[in-house]
């Protein structure tokens, strides 16, 4: 396998950890297994690889090819543990068939302990993926074919109707503690109201390793802070969220103050098939002046992406308006079919346009001539179960051009199909 250090440390201290506490509750009661996981193929097609000068200008066809296997394990004694390994690849990558080459990868593996002190606390320490509100700002992104997960800690307090969760994690080791990479977050979920969810939370990045690049290629360091708050609420046939966040803090020398919001409405007809028409906004700012010493460009974090701005992955929350609409059907159960219609537009045309990824597509203006209309987006998909382990979702998208990608590529509109089959146990 193909294991940073710390990885390694964490296949052998995560087991021992168990073993230990299995002994240590052997008296009590033996301990308990349970075994997961998952097999997952999808197949990509599209007829632009990419709207990026250096890219290809022909599409690609890829089949990726995800197989996870997870133990679980109650050790008794309020002390658990899960071990998850992961085989990432995309078919026909080997160089052979007789080839061996090391795809496979420790995707989680952390101990919990359970009310601590006699309280409702509990400890979550190794490898473990972060999830939080509807994953705008962190998500473990399983779109991805190998998905995130992070070094760290996470404390949780469980209320009647509400938690709060504390963590430190590790981004980027550097081997000297004060100049490492940290994402660190407090957040706080409140269910008081039925049907109803309010969060309030702060995350925050530091790095002190002085690799960070400004807007001027000069390099620094980062300490920056999103505070945030979420609500979501489903009364009667009416759904609806909202998200506002503001960032401030300093990168690589220069002063961060960016900002973001996001809202979405909808309602669920009582008739068969449970119809449901929706709408969404999202807003991130943009920076209009490279040269001010000032970044006003929002940075989502660690977002799921896939999920809100477009199948396609071509407009990101960042220096953006998008506008959204769409329709969705149930025609059984565990089976939805979905249209969805975006508009993509910058909120600063000096600014960059960025992909998912959250790097950019097209580099900055520096006349801001191409305007803001970067175009419009359909994506038809229909997601269900065959059979109670077996989960299908095949879509089709198509990208619209505006007058931005006309003035800054030689490239038109693009399709983007895929099929995707998992199998999970």
């Amino acid at each position: 396998m193909s294991l940073t250090l710390r990885e390694k440390y964490m296949v052998v201290l995560t087991p021992l950890f168990l073993i230990v506490a299995t002994a240590a509750s052997a008296a009590v009661e033996p301990p308990k297994f349970t075994f997961s996981g998952q097999v997952r193929a999808r197949v990509e097609t599209t007829n632009v690889e990419s709207y990026a000068a250096s890219a290809k200008r022909r599409g690609y066809d890829l089949t990726t090819l995800r197989t996870r296997l997870g133990l679980g394990v109650d050790a008794g004694q309020g002390v658990k543990g899960f071990i998850q390994i992961q085989d990432s690849r995309n078919w026909g990558s080997e160089a052979a068939v007789t080839s061996n080459e090391k795809n496979l990868d420790l995707h989680q593996g952390y101990a919990d302990v359970l009310d601590l002190f006699a309280e409702p606390l509990d400890l979550r320490v190794g490898r473990q993926e972060l999830q939080y509100g509807d994953g705008r700002l962190v998500s473990p992104l399983d779109w991805s074919n190998v998905g995130r997960a992070w070094d760290g800690a996470r404390l949780r307090w469980r209320g009647s109707n509400y938690t709060v969760d504390l963590f430190e994690t590790v981004v980027k080791e550097v081997n000297v503690a004060k100049r490492n990479g940290n994402f660190w977050g407090l957040y706080a979920t409140c269910k008081a109201v039925p049907k109803h969810e309010f969060d309030a939370y702060i995350f925050g990045r530091d790095q002190r390793d002085g690799t960070l690049v400004n807007e001027q290629g000069s390099q620094g360091n980062r300490s920056d802070r999103t505070v945030g708050a979420r609500f979501k609420g489903a009364p009667g046939g009416f759904d609806y969220t909202g998200e506002a966040d503001w960032q401030f803090g300093r990168t690589a020398g220069q002063r961060v103050r960016a900002w973001a919001m996001a809202a979405t409405g909808g309602y669920t007809f009582d008739l068969a098939y449970k119809p449901r028409l929706g709408a969404e906004y999202d807003f991130a700012s943009g920076d209009s002046n490279p040269s001010d010493n000032k970044v006003s460009t929002f940075d989502p974090l660690y977002p799921f992406a896939h999920a809100y701005q477009g199948y396609q992955d071509i407009f990101a929350w960042k220096n953006g308006h998008d506008f959204k609409g769409s329709v969705s059907l149930d025609p059984k159960d565990d089976w939805r079919v979905q249209a969805d219609f975006h508009h993509f537009r910058l909120h600063h045309s000096f600014d960059a346009w960025y992909d998912a990824t959250g790097a950019p597509i097209i580099a900055r203006s520096a006349t801001g001539a191409p305007g803001k209309d970067i175009g419009n987006e359909l994506d038809l998909h229909v997601k269900g179960k065959f059979r109670e382990v077996i989960t299908l979702w095949f879509g089709w998208s198509r990208f619209f051009a505006g007058s931005y990608v006309k003035a800054t590529t030689t490239r038109g509109d693009r399709d983007w199909g895929f099929f995707q089959a998992a199998f999970n146990f």
